[in-house]
């Protein structure tokens, strides 16, 4: 146990985790401490909320679900995909049933037509990039 110059209480777990703990003495002020969004104080936002030693980690984990919901919707600017493509509307018509291959309804009965809409797309440059290799007429 090791007390730092914050006047945290760090902790090392049993699986080498670091546990921090708020000091019980001293000043509260949200400025010193490790917060949510949402203003509520954590002693610690390096381990997750299980059920039991090695089980699956919990919902009601508010702190580790704000981690993930910033992770996943950080914008950064060089990663953000650029896709350009065509599409085709139409039907798709099968000729010879595939029950003995899948399940899927579409694949069972041959000769019945599905209206279908697909997409092509492709991950092209930049916004200021040509969509030469994009399009299939660019090919002809």
């Amino acid at each position: 146990m090791a007390t730092g110059k914050d006047g945290f209480t760090t902790t090392v777990g049993q699986g080498g985790e670091t546990h921090q703990q708020v000091p019980e003495k001293g000043p509260h002020a949200a400025e010193g401490h490790l917060t949510t969004n949402q203003g509520i104080r954590v002693a610690d936002n390096q381990n997750q909320l299980k059920s039991g030693e090695r089980g699956p980690v919990l919902l009601e984990d508010f702190v580790l679900r704000e981690k993930i919901f910033h992770f996943d919707h950080e914008r950064i600017p060089e990663r953000i995909v650029h896709a350009r493509g065509t599409a085709a509307h139409g039907y798709f018509e099968l000729y010879e049933s595939l029950a003995d291959l899948t399940k899927a309804d579409l694949f069972q009965r041959a000769g019945e037509k599905t209206p279908l809409f697909t997409r092509f797309s492709t991950v092209a440059g930049g916004a200021g990039s040509v969509d030469t290799p994009a399009t299939c007429a660019a090919s002809r």
